[in-house]
């Protein structure tokens, strides 16, 4: 067996010409999944040079599936500075974003340092990322970049060390640890799909690979129930994707092996095609059946809804 050796490539700039050229393939479909692959982090709806206030930021974006979960990315060249380290904290505050990436070549340490002790002291609502970019090559072939991770927020001791409610606490620690459980038992199984890091929120989102389509699980203790969802909020178009998806509601269901509800949500930003099952996730006896439960239907789901979510004809409501 022959193998090639990866070799550095030493400067960026023979791959991006300058910063602004990083942040443009940033925000493409491949740019986007190297923030998946190598950070946990998927976004959509990216925009370059966001700007509600005197300073442009170099990437806006929503967290897949999560519309008022704002992300700001700020990219530089070199090492970091402080200039860069202001304007990170600047954009992130401007924006109200609740996640916020931060990469560079090389991370200095007193402002990994800084990207640490802000994780430790934030809410468990913000989340902080330093990561270093680095392009690699086999022989002559393209550039592959990759970021290495440098500081990511730690959810367990955010929710440890958080002033919220011992309500509130208690909560998100359940949450995380049940997506935990619930992650392990859908990638026991090979599945065509990547799963977000579990988190501290009532769902998780799975991409299904166009912008303004996701699939979210739902634990909602509330009802008494838990579910997968289609979440359908392309900019523009909303109402007429759904039309189109509903169009089809007999195969569909046909092919899930059962009843949705279909969620039009008309003036609403989004709309949504829910299957639910009346398990009560917070009954201890009942979390197997859970994780069973989302092992089954996530990847059905999936496989239902991501050709016809493809071939969707975007038009204007």
């Amino acid at each position: 067996m022959e193998l090639g050796r990866r070799e550095r490539v030493a400067d960026v700039r023979t791959v991006w010409g300058k910063e602004a050229d990083f942040s443009d393939w940033l925000v493409t479909a491949d740019g986007i999944a190297l923030l998946a692959q190598d950070l946990g982090v998927e976004i959509e709806e990216p925009s370059r040079e966001g700007r509600p206030g005197d300073f442009p930021c170099d990437i806006v974006a929503k967290l897949l599936g999560d519309e008022s979960h704002v992300v700001v990315i700020e990219n530089q060249f070199g090492k970091t500075n402080h200039d860069h380290l202001g304007k990170f904290l600047t954009y992130a505050s401007v924006h109200k974003a609740m996640t916020g990436i931060w990469i560079a070549e090389q991370a200095a340490d007193d402002h990994r340092q800084v990207i640490d002790w802000l994780n430790e002291n934030t809410p468990a609502t913000v989340n902080l990322y330093l990561a270093e970019l680095r392009v690699f090559r086999i022989g002559q072939s393209p550039a592959a970049p990759q970021l290495d991770m440098v500081c990511r927020p730690n959810v367990s001791q955010k929710i440890a060390r958080s002033a919220e409610s011992a309500a509130n606490k208690e909560r998100y620690g359940w949450r995380l640890a049940f997506w935990e459980d619930i992650h392990k038992s859908v990638s026991a199984r090979k599945q065509p799909f990547r799963l977000q890091k579990a988190g501290t929120s009532h769902w998780s989102t799975v991409s299904i690979g166009r912008s303004g389509f996701s699939l979210s699980m739902l634990l909602t203790p509330r009802n008494q129930s838990i579910g997968v969802e289609l979440y359908v909020n392309p900019v523009g178009w909303k109402d007429a994707a759904f039309e189109q998806l509903r169009a089809d509601k007999e195969a569909i269901e046909e092919q899930i092996g059962c009843p949705l509800e279909w969620m039009p949500l008309i003036g609403k930003k989004s709309a949504r095609i829910l299957l639910e099952a009346k398990i009560d996730p917070r009954r201890d006896t009942e979390r197997k059946a859970v994780c069973e439960w989302f092992a089954d239907k996530l990847p059905l789901m999936y496989a239902t809804f991501k050709d016809r979510v493809a071939a969707l004809q975007a038009s204007t409501d």
